[in-house]
């Protein structure tokens, strides 16, 4: 006899703020709605120590229109109980399947990975007790400035694993052009085709060389009309009533810079393949555009580049285009989450810490490392050692530790979470 296993199928019991429409969906079973301000919500309800029985919470969205819409799934326990939370968004105009693994009510884990056209859950509120749980609510938190049009199939609670989408339905065609722009949008500076893109890429590679900082701007960004002692590296100075960054050649430095300067803008595709107009061979020109890792992704930047100046080109190309731009709109920082390298010896920048040394070691919570580990003195050495590559270069400014921690989006401490996650 084949074993049962658990699965149940949830309905709204009440709405608020939405309304039903009687249009037809384009899945099964799915209902469409339209809400007009955020705090719209589908309320279900079922007996304490329901979903104790599963493992996954899952259903089938389609988000219609071309602006964002961002929603929070609340598990409670009871009236007045603790509440989790699950953030999440989706991709317009293309069917997603929501799969919640339900050990994120213990808080172990802040994001769980995006599938398809589901994005960026994240995990925050309070731990709940699955036996306690009697509630379930869906609710619209963010949303642009027109209504917000979306299709839902009940929701359900199964022991099994849901299985990922196979097909995808796309009611307005595929989502992205060749070179990596919405399809849903039009605006004013939208690339109209490949030649242009070509064509415009190799002008601003042409006209590089001219872009400069303004005049009072010191070799290294800082501001010329004020000057004290000069180290040849940067340094911070107090004028007896503030403190200033200073340049190596002893100018007042203001760094003002921009995140994520990085020849790679990965868009994950996996599972969105249909939803694509166009996706090279994995081992062709485009080869380098590709990166493995899960999900899947292609970096329609490093594509278009290519396009321009080949693949052995397009890397130098991006970089000399990338540093005059920033020098032409007055940024005199390579900020976070960079390729550094590219403004080594040039311009300031700074970098972040790979803290693949650090994640060596357990955690207590989260990513908060287990500092009593009789190795965490070795594993920050290790970490502490990568600065070796720039101590000796005057336009290296700082460096970051990591992202924010997840820890930190926890509405518990470190302290406090550890009590669950660590066997006594």
């Amino acid at each position: 006899m084949e074993e049962q296993t658990f699965a149940l199928t949830l309905h709204p019991d009440t709405t608020s703020g939405l309304t039903t429409l009687s249009d037809e969906p384009p899945m099964p079973d799915g209902v469409w709605y339209s809400a007009q301000a955020t705090g719209a919500a589908l309320n279900y309800r079922f007996p304490a120590g329901t979903l104790s029985q599963a493992r996954y919470l899952s259903a089938d969205w389609l988000l219609d229109g071309d602006t964002l819409a961002v929603f929070v799934l609340r598990l409670q326990e009871g009236e007045e109980g603790p509440v989790f939370r699950m953030t999440f968004g989706f991709l317009n105009q293309c069917l997603a399947r929501m799969r919640i693994p339900l050990e994120a009510v213990n808080q172990s884990q802040w994001r769980y990975p995006r599938e398809g056209a589901w994005l960026k859950p994240l995990c925050g509120g309070d731990r709940v007790d699955l036996h306690k749980v009697d509630r379930l609510q869906i609710v619209l938190e963010r949303k642009g400035p027109d209504p917000v049009r979306f299709c839902l199939t009940p929701v359900t609670a199964s022991e099994t694993e849901p299985p990922r989408l196979t097909s995808l339905i796309l009611p307005a065609g595929p989502i992205l052009d060749e070179l990596g722009q919405s399809t849903l949008r039009t605006w004013p500076t939208k690339t109209p085709s490949v030649d242009a893109l070509v064509t415009r890429l190799q002008d601003q590679l042409a006209t590089a060389p001219g872009r400069h900082w303004p005049s009072h701007f010191s070799k290294w960004g800082g501001w010329r009309k004020q000057r004290v002692e000069a180290t040849g590296f940067f340094r911070t100075h107090h004028d007896g009533k503030r403190w200033w960054l200073v340049d190596p050649e002893g100018y007042l430095f203001w760094s003002s810079g921009l995140d994520c300067v990085r020849f790679g803008i990965e868009s994950a595709y996996e599972g969105l393949e249909e939803a694509l107009t166009w996706l090279p061979p994995e081992d062709g020109e485009f080869a380098a555009a590709y990166h493995g890792g899960e999900p899947r992704a292609f970096d329609y930047l490093r594509a278009n580049f290519i396009r321009a100046f080949g693949p052995e080109a397009a890397s130098e190309a991006w970089s000399k285009v990338a540093l005059s731009m920033l020098k032409e709109f007055g940024f005199n920082t390579v900020a976070n989450w960079s390729d550094w390298e590219i403004a080594q010896g040039t311009l300031p920048y700074v970098r972040p810490m790979d803290d693949t040394a650090l994640r060596r070691l357990p955690a207590v919570y989260r990513d908060f490392p287990d500092v009593y580990h009789p190795d965490f003195e070795a594993a920050t050495a290790d970490f502490a050692a990568q600065l070796k590559d720039t101590v000796d270069d005057p336009a290296f400014l700082g460096y970051f530790l990591m992202n924010e921690p997840t820890w930190g989006f926890a509405s518990e401490t470190p302290a406090a979470g550890m009590l669950y996650t660590t066997e006594w």
